[in-house]
Protein backbone atom coordinates (compact mmCIF):
# COMPACT_ATOMS: atom_id res chain seq x y z
CA UNK A 1 0.00 0.00 0.00
CA UNK A 2 1.17 3.33 -0.86
CA UNK A 3 0.09 6.73 0.46
CA UNK A 4 -1.70 9.18 -1.48
CA UNK A 5 -0.98 12.70 -0.88
CA UNK A 6 -4.05 14.94 -1.60
CA UNK A 7 -5.66 18.23 -1.48
CA UNK A 8 -8.63 19.65 -1.52
CA UNK A 9 -10.96 23.07 -1.50
CA UNK A 10 -13.85 23.95 0.86
CA UNK A 11 -15.76 26.39 -1.53
CA UNK A 12 -18.25 28.11 -0.02
CA UNK A 13 -21.41 29.15 -2.35
CA UNK A 14 -24.04 31.45 -1.77
CA UNK A 15 -26.61 31.42 0.62
CA UNK A 16 -23.66 29.79 3.05
CA UNK A 17 -23.89 26.63 1.37
CA UNK A 18 -20.91 24.32 0.45
CA UNK A 19 -19.46 22.84 -2.41
CA UNK A 20 -19.82 19.00 -2.61
CA UNK A 21 -19.21 16.48 -5.30
CA UNK A 22 -20.49 12.52 -5.42
CA UNK A 23 -17.32 10.95 -6.06
CA UNK A 24 -16.71 8.23 -9.02
CA UNK A 25 -14.27 6.02 -7.77
CA UNK A 26 -11.92 5.38 -5.00
CA UNK A 27 -12.72 4.21 -1.25
CA UNK A 28 -15.38 6.70 -0.93
CA UNK A 29 -17.46 6.11 -4.09
CA UNK A 30 -21.04 7.34 -4.05
CA UNK A 31 -20.35 9.54 -1.11
CA UNK A 32 -20.55 13.43 -1.22
CA UNK A 33 -16.93 14.86 -0.82
CA UNK A 34 -15.28 18.03 -1.37
CA UNK A 35 -13.48 18.88 -4.49
CA UNK A 36 -10.02 17.64 -4.37
CA UNK A 37 -7.47 15.02 -5.27
CA UNK A 38 -4.08 13.69 -6.35
CA UNK A 39 -0.86 15.82 -5.85
CA UNK A 40 0.81 15.28 -9.07
CA UNK A 41 4.97 15.01 -9.05
CA UNK A 42 5.98 18.59 -8.35
CA UNK A 43 2.63 20.56 -7.95
CA UNK A 44 2.29 22.35 -4.86
CA UNK A 45 -0.28 21.20 -2.47
CA UNK A 46 -2.49 24.63 -2.99
CA UNK A 47 -2.07 24.62 -7.04
CA UNK A 48 -3.46 21.17 -6.50
CA UNK A 49 -6.53 22.48 -4.30
CA UNK A 50 -7.27 24.77 -6.72
CA UNK A 51 -6.83 22.56 -10.10
CA UNK A 52 -8.98 19.76 -8.04
CA UNK A 53 -11.32 22.55 -7.29
CA UNK A 54 -11.79 23.50 -11.06
CA UNK A 55 -11.65 20.12 -12.59
CA UNK A 56 -14.40 18.30 -10.09
CA UNK A 57 -16.53 21.43 -9.43
CA UNK A 58 -15.94 23.77 -12.63
CA UNK A 59 -15.24 26.30 -9.43
CA UNK A 60 -12.65 28.50 -10.84
CA UNK A 61 -10.86 30.12 -6.82
CA UNK A 62 -8.67 32.29 -6.38
CA UNK A 63 -6.95 32.47 -2.72
CA UNK A 64 -7.19 30.06 -0.92
CA UNK A 65 -6.10 29.85 2.89
CA UNK A 66 -4.83 26.23 4.46
CA UNK A 67 -6.82 24.78 7.66
CA UNK A 68 -5.56 21.46 8.02
CA UNK A 69 -3.24 18.51 7.23
CA UNK A 70 -4.83 15.05 7.92
CA UNK A 71 -3.90 11.49 7.92
CA UNK A 72 -6.48 9.52 7.34
CA UNK A 73 -6.39 5.16 6.55
CA UNK A 74 -9.35 2.54 6.31
CA UNK A 75 -10.09 -0.04 4.12
CA UNK A 76 -12.58 0.72 1.18
CA UNK A 77 -15.82 -1.52 0.64
CA UNK A 78 -13.50 -4.10 -1.28
CA UNK A 79 -11.00 -4.34 1.68
CA UNK A 80 -8.31 -2.72 -0.10
CA UNK A 81 -6.49 -0.62 2.72
CA UNK A 82 -5.86 3.02 1.43
CA UNK A 83 -3.67 5.70 3.50
CA UNK A 84 -4.07 9.37 2.44
CA UNK A 85 -2.33 12.81 3.85
CA UNK A 86 -4.74 15.51 2.89
CA UNK A 87 -4.10 19.06 2.96
CA UNK A 88 -6.86 21.05 3.03
CA UNK A 89 -7.75 24.94 1.91
CA UNK A 90 -10.65 27.09 2.22
CA UNK A 91 -11.57 29.66 -0.78
CA UNK A 92 -11.15 32.87 -0.41
CA UNK A 93 -14.95 34.37 -1.07
CA UNK A 94 -18.22 32.91 -2.97
CA UNK A 95 -18.10 30.40 -6.10
CA UNK A 96 -21.98 30.04 -7.70
CA UNK A 97 -21.69 26.69 -9.81
CA UNK A 98 -22.57 27.59 -13.25
CA UNK A 99 -24.53 25.09 -15.61
CA UNK A 100 -22.24 22.29 -18.06
CA UNK A 101 -19.32 23.00 -15.84
CA UNK A 102 -17.35 20.65 -13.49
CA UNK A 103 -17.61 16.85 -13.44
CA UNK A 104 -14.02 15.29 -13.41
CA UNK A 105 -14.64 11.37 -12.08
CA UNK A 106 -17.59 13.01 -10.32
CA UNK A 107 -21.28 11.94 -10.73
CA UNK A 108 -22.50 15.39 -9.53
CA UNK A 109 -21.91 18.77 -8.19
CA UNK A 110 -24.17 20.76 -5.92
CA UNK A 111 -24.43 23.55 -3.27
CA UNK A 112 -25.62 22.74 0.06
CA UNK A 113 -26.05 23.81 3.32
CA UNK A 114 -24.05 21.63 5.54
CA UNK A 115 -27.21 20.82 7.90
CA UNK A 116 -28.94 19.65 5.04
CA UNK A 117 -26.63 16.44 3.74
CA UNK A 118 -24.96 13.94 5.46
CA UNK A 119 -21.33 13.97 3.80
CA UNK A 120 -18.69 11.38 4.20
CA UNK A 121 -17.64 11.53 7.95
CA UNK A 122 -14.30 12.72 6.46
CA UNK A 123 -15.86 15.55 5.19
CA UNK A 124 -17.91 16.56 8.16
CA UNK A 125 -14.91 16.33 10.37
CA UNK A 126 -12.34 18.55 8.39
CA UNK A 127 -15.64 20.82 8.07
CA UNK A 128 -15.95 21.32 11.61
CA UNK A 129 -12.71 21.71 11.99
CA UNK A 130 -12.51 24.68 9.56
CA UNK A 131 -15.42 26.35 11.33
CA UNK A 132 -17.62 25.79 8.25
CA UNK A 133 -19.64 22.69 9.82
CA UNK A 134 -21.68 22.02 12.97
CA UNK A 135 -21.95 18.41 12.88
CA UNK A 136 -22.39 16.50 16.39
CA UNK A 137 -19.41 15.29 17.23
CA UNK A 138 -20.21 12.13 19.30
CA UNK A 139 -22.20 11.44 15.81
CA UNK A 140 -19.08 12.31 13.89
CA UNK A 141 -17.00 10.44 15.70
CA UNK A 142 -19.25 6.82 15.40
CA UNK A 143 -19.50 7.78 11.91
CA UNK A 144 -15.47 7.30 11.57
CA UNK A 145 -15.23 4.15 13.46
CA UNK A 146 -18.25 2.49 11.51
CA UNK A 147 -16.49 2.61 8.44
CA UNK A 148 -13.14 1.73 10.01
CA UNK A 149 -11.48 5.38 9.42
CA UNK A 150 -8.24 6.10 11.46
CA UNK A 151 -8.46 10.24 10.75
CA UNK A 152 -5.59 12.36 12.60
CA UNK A 153 -5.12 16.46 11.71
CA UNK A 154 -1.64 16.84 12.31
CA UNK A 155 -1.36 20.73 11.69
CA UNK A 156 -4.33 23.05 12.11
CA UNK A 157 -4.79 26.40 11.77
CA UNK A 158 -8.45 28.66 12.01
CA UNK A 159 -9.34 30.68 9.01
CA UNK A 160 -11.06 33.58 9.74
CA UNK A 161 -14.65 33.19 10.90
CA UNK A 162 -17.20 32.60 8.65
CA UNK A 163 -19.99 34.81 8.43
CA UNK A 164 -23.83 32.92 8.46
Amino acid sequence: MRVTTAALGIVRGPGGTVTFVRQQRGPYAGSLLLPGGKIEFGEQAENAARREVAEESGCDVGDLVPVGVYEIRGNGPDGAGYHFVMFTFLAEGEQELRAGRGGHHVDGVLQARVEDVRPHPTVMRILNDAGVGHYDPDDLAAALAADGIEMTCHVMRSPAPVAG
